[in-house]
């Protein structure tokens, strides 16, 4: 992603006009729309960290996602593949699975059976109490 393009999702989230985030940020309208080219131009605008960082104070926006939206930094890696169930057993040790899309639907279901009469137990029992 593009630093114009991330600046511009920036605004969407945090709702302000670049009049306003300008006056938040504490730069010029005119450098905001310079910053906001860039993701036309294709232009790989250089930007100072202290920029970003008061961008990110500014607005509550994450500095480490915003580095990695505009591949300053690499993104974060999952350590697993998509599916993967660890189970960790009582003595620590810990043994994991890929599951199919299939396999991981009956377990959601599952999951939402077991918590749905769990609710209802906690109800009974509330009701006799």
């Amino acid at each position: 992603m593009k630093l114009g393009e991330a600046i511009e999702q920036i605004l969407v989230e945090s709702g302000l006009s670049i009049s306003a985030f300008s006056r938040q940020v504490g730069y010029s309208r005119q450098y905001i729309y310079e910053l906001l080219k860039s993701k036309d131009t294709g232009f790989a605008r250089k930007i100072q960290l202290d920029t970003l960082r008061k961008i990110c104070d500014a607005t509550g926006y994450s500095l480490e996602k915003l580095l990695a939206d505009i591949e300053y930094i690499p993104k974060p890696k999952s350590e697993f593949d998509p599916n993967t169930v660890v189970v960790i057993g009582k003595n620590g040790e810990r043994a994991y699975y890929v599951l199919s899309e299939r396999d991981v639907n009956l377990i959601d279901q599952l999951a939402k059976s077991l918590s749905k009469s769990e609710g209802q137990d906690k109800e009974k029992q509330a009701a006799k109490e």
